[in-house]
């Protein structure tokens, strides 16, 4: 049998086994990689035992939190509802005001029940009943008005004001009667001195119905009052105006 040739590499050895062996040497320390990464991970995870029971304070944490979430979404629910119903008018508690037509209702209501009060209070409160006369188209006329029941000078002091409004004279919201007092049959009115001016605009006729008016509504209302003293300014006043007022004003009683 003839001998079996070698064919020579270059450097004098054969590559074959020589790869083999660093693939073998390569797979070891892989496999050692391996192993030595399963055993760093299998020491640091803890084992989990399925049949280990949980911890009392995780299970109490647990249901505390399902408690309180629970809590939270019936509290957000309710007022999402609550809200809803409120929009659509169901539940709208009284007097509450949320766009410009509930304050014009709210308004309306407060208006009326301002309006029953005061009719409730001034039925309650007593009055009396006046004939006042006062110049109207150049001429005297009577009225009949109503004025709460209070002394006799003050009620006196509300004529005259009224008088003189009703009567047109100039400023008459000016003239305010200083004081009042009476003496036996003679009622004494002391006016400001703007009356005296507003009795010389007027002129003669319509002063004289003016101080007519007022002399006639004392002796109408005010018995025993029969006749009227003015004073300007708490003095008596000077004769030659357009009225004279320096004497006693006394007219005869109706017949």
């Amino acid at each position: 049998m003839p001998p079996i040739r070698r064919t020579p590499s270059n450097d004098g050895t054969n590559p074959k086994p020589v790869r083999r062996r660093r693939q073998q040497v390569q797979q070891e320390l892989a496999a050692q990689r391996r192993q030595a990464q399963h055993q760093k991970t299998k020491t640091s995870t803890p084992d989990y035992d399925e049949n280990k029971p949980t911890p009392l304070m995780l299970r109490v944490l647990l249901w505390l939190g399902i408690i309180l979430l629970c809590f939270v979404l019936g509290y957000l629910g309710t007022s999402l509802a609550v809200d809803f119903l409120n929009r659509k008018l169901f539940l709208k508690p009284e007097n509450r005001i949320e766009n410009q037509e509930d304050l014009s209702h709210f308004n309306e209501a407060e208006n009326e029940r301002n309006a029953r009060n005061s009719l409730n209070s001034a039925s309650d409160v007593q009055q009396v009943m006046l004939i006042l006369c006062h110049v109207k188209d150049d001429s005297l006329v009577e009225t009949r008005r109503n004025f709460i029941l209070r002394p006799q000078e003050d009620i006196i002091r509300d004529a005259v004001h009224e008088i003189l409004a009703m009567s047109g004279v100039p400023n008459a919201g000016k003239i305010r009667l200083l004081h009042v007092f009476r003496n036996d049959d003679t009622a004494f009115l002391d006016m400001p001195g703007q009356f005296s001016s507003a009795l010389s605009s007027m002129g003669k006729q319509k002063s004289l119905l003016l101080i007519t008016g007022i002399v006639r509504t004392m002796q109408e209302n005010f018995s025993p009052i029969s006749q009227v003293r003015f004073l300007i300014d708490s003095k008596t006043p000077q004769s030659g105006g357009t009225v004279d007022l320096s004497s006693v004003w006394k007219l005869p009683k109706k017949s």
